[in-house]
């Protein structure tokens, strides 16, 4: 379901219907706010007692009014004012109520009564002030302006009702489809979150974009409503507006959401994008300039600094000698900054020295100021701290090397005379059983000794580094199927089914052969003795960039109770109750010999999921 409301097809099409039903609902509200204001949602009326048909009477009232206070009440008799009005009739009355002007018929109906009018001379005093009468035709006809008045309350009470029922749907299927898509904004097709489309812009580009758009349309709006008077027109455009509008804030909405998804969201902006480029840029500059420049770029900053106050200063006497001391100031902040900058850079010269692994480096004391002496003192003690310390780290090192190599080589002269001696005594005919068996058991601890003896002295070689390496080009592929081939049988009687992945093209890698071999064997001789029965082990090899990547997976037979780092060191074993074979030097092994490779080894565990990640260079480096 996640995939299906993901998808980008559905999400256009509902990004369209809201822009299309978006302007139902807001004409839909209009006409249900001008029937509200028509008055008739408050009772059963007709259109003579209606807000409209007030507002109609009233609009013309007040042009009589005015026709009255510019010109005269003699001016309405003489042109006949509104004489031939179809739908429309006034009297006009004066202070004592006598009619002075009517353009009453029969079948009218009283609307308006006593609104005020008054004449005046040209300084704008008062000669007479009237009232005036407005009435309506009780048959409307379609003769004046009038009778559009009628026919919009008509429209207005007959679609009374379907005005709030498309405004309730319009509005809710609307907000269904913004909801989701705001839900969804940034989810792809596959279920997973992607910025892509409009989400891929960045976020302060689009709230600009979004608001120019509305702004223009704003603009628009005002210049239909204002400038266009036919409202057939009015109203289309006005819907047009209404509609792209929509889709502007719309898309604002989505593109917040998907953003406000992010982790650290600010810094999909341009605005952030910008600054970082700009502080990268200052760190580079100032990182790649040394302390004297640093320090005439200061100094030249502050000197202009204090030269500009000064200039504004030199208007009056004390502005002079304000300036004289500005210049002596920045003369000895010159000579001291120079003083300190080169202090500065001999202790800094001193400090990459140490860095880069000279820890007989030391800095001269002589000649520095106090604190400075102090921080070199400092540096001199820690590189003679840390020459012990690695002089000291070398002898335990050495020390633990030599041990375990003079110890399997001691190892060897003994365990071979047992190993010959067991050969001599199996070939022997030995009739007693018991003698036999127990021959059995000091041939295999014998053979698991010399085991261990032997994966001693290669771990101490590849831990120190004393292995020859020779490296040269050859294809990764081949050598897995070799070493897979290698130990088919003992997969087989393991119960383990090999599945190596290789990709369509040769994948060469520049490595000793040789030492990833044994790599390899290391490895799957674990698959062989840990994994578990019944399962698949696989192979995958694929290319990275300008590396060659084999990752191994298998299922462990015993539980994995131990993080990955642990499981790397010397003589640790899955099998806490060391009830099967191995010593444990295995990994520990694979990896020396990975890293004298120019490779880089890796293991991950999750759950009884056993990964091992091997990286190698596909050519020199």
């Amino acid at each position: 379901m996640k995939k299906f409301f993901g998808n980008l097809f559905v999400k256009l099409l509902a990004f369209v219907l809201v822009c299309i039903i978006a302007p139902v609902f807001a004409a839909s509200t209009i006409c249900a706010v001008g029937a509200y204001e028509s008055e008739v949602y408050q009772r059963a009326i007709t259109y003579n007692e209606s807000f409209l048909c007030r507002n109609f009477i009233n609009e013309n009232l007040a042009q009589i009014r005015e026709y009255i206070y510019w010109e005269d009440i003699s001016g309405l008799k003489e042109h006949k004012y509104y004489k031939e009005h179809s739908n429309f009739a006034f009297i006009v009355r004066d202070e004592s109520g006598k009619t002075v002007y009517s353009t009453l018929r029969k079948d009218f109906e009283l609307v308006v009564e006593d609104y005020p009018a008054k004449e005046v001379t040209e300084n704008g005093s008062t000669i007479a002030e009237y009232t005036i009468d407005g009435y309506i035709a009780k048959n409307i006809s379609d003769k004046d302006d009038g009778y559009e008045e009628y026919l919009r309350f008509r429209f207005y009470k007959e679609y009374r009702f379907v005005f709030l029922y498309c405004m309730a749907a319009s509005f809710a299927v609307c907000a269904i489809l913004c909801i989701y898509l705001v839900s969804f904004a940034g989810v792809d097709g596959k279920g997973e979150f992607d910025l892509r489309g409009i989400n891929a812009v960045d976020y302060d580009i689009m709230f600009g974009l979004c608001g120019l758009g509305i702004f223009a349309l704003l603009q628009w709006f005002y210049d239909v409503w204002y400038y266009q008077h036919d409202d057939v027109y009015k109203l289309a455009f006005v819907l047009i507006i209404f509609a792209a509008m929509t889709g502007l804030v719309l898309s604002f909405a989505i593109s917040t959401a998907a953003h406000l998804k992010m982790k650290k969201w600010w810094k999909h902006t341009f605005t952030y994008q910008f600054f970082s480029v700009v502080i990268k840029f200052f760190r580079w500059f100032l990182s790649s300039i040394g302390i004297m420049w640093k320090l005439s770029i200061g100094i030249f900053g502050y000197s202009f600094f204090i030269l500009i106050l000064g200039m504004l200063a030199m208007d009056s006497g004390e502005g002079a000698l304000f300036f004289i001391l500005a210049l002596l100031i920045i003369t000895g902040a010159v000579c001291a900054s120079v003083c300190f900058g080169m202090q500065l850079k001999k202790i800094s010269r001193g400090g990459e020295a140490i860095a880069n692994g000279d820890f007989e480096y030391r800095i001269s004391t002589k000649e520095l100021w106090p604190a400075l002496r102090r921080h070199a003192y400092n540096l001199n003690c820690a590189a003679l701290g840390m020459s012990r310390a690695v002089d000291d780290r070398m002898k335990s090192e050495r020390f633990k090397t030599e041990l375990i190599t003079n110890v399997s080589h001691d190892l060897k002269t003994p365990l071979t005379s047992i190993v010959s001696y067991v050969d001599l005594l199996k070939k022997e005919n030995i009739e007693n059983e018991k003698a036999a068996e127990y021959i059995e058991v000091i041939d295999r601890q014998s053979a698991k000794l010399k085991k261990l003896t032997e994966d001693l002295v290669e771990a101490s070689k590849a831990s120190s580094g004393a292995v020859s390496v020779t490296k040269e080009f050859l294809n990764l592929g081949e050598l897995i199927n070799q070493s897979v081939g290698e130990f088919s049988e003992k997969l087989s009687e393991a119960e383990i089914i090999p599945v190596v992945n290789l990709p369509e093209n040769e994948v060469c890698v520049y490595t000793d052969g040789r030492l990833l071999w044994r790599v390899f064997d290391n490895l799957i001789q674990n698959i062989v003795k840990y994994a578990q029965s019944g399962t698949r082990a696989y192979f995958d090899v694929f290319e990275r960039e300008n590396h060659a990547v084999l990752v191994i997976r298998n299922i462990s037979r015993e539980p994995l109770n131990m993080t990955a780092e642990a499981l790397m060191e010397r003589f640790v074993r899955a099998d806490e109750s060391r009830s099967s074979e191995g010593n444990g030097l295995g990994l520990s092994i694979a990896k020396s010999l990975t890293e004298l490779c120019g490779g880089k080894f890796e293991l991950v565990l999750d759950g009884d999921l056993y990964k091992i990640i091997i990286t190698v260079p596909k050519r020199e480096e």
